[in-house]
C-alpha cells in the first residue's frame, strides 16, 4: 500500500483531502515519479505539477484534450 512507503500529506487547501502522488513518462519513455500531486477531495481538485524544472499549481484541473499525434491523453496545464 502506498500509504506504508510514502507518507501522505493532507491537502494545504481544503484541509481533508489527501495528496495523491502521479507519476509519469518522459519523452524517451523513462518513468518520472512524483511529476504531479493531487487532492483527492473531490470538491477540492487542488493540483502541483512539475514541468521541465518549474512547479506549477492551481486549484481545479482543466479538462484533457486528446493528442491525435501519440494518441495519449494530454491534462492541459492549470492556471
Amino acid at each position: 500500500m502506498l500509504s506504508e512507503t510514502l507518507p501522505l500529506v493532507r491537502c494545504k487547501k481544503c484541509g481533508m483531502g489527501v495528496m495523491l502522488p502521479l507519476s509519469d513518462y518522459g519523452q524517451d519513455g523513462a518513468a518520472i515519479l512524483y511529476k504531479a500531486w493531487v487532492c483527492d477531495s473531490p470538491t477540492c481538485g487542488y493540483n502541483l505539477r512539475i514541468d521541465r524544472g518549474q512547479v506549477t499549481y492551481g486549484d481545479v484541473p482543466k479538462s484533457s484534450a486528446h493528442d491525435g499525434a501519440t494518441g495519449r491523453l494530454v491534462a492541459r496545464s492549470a492556471g
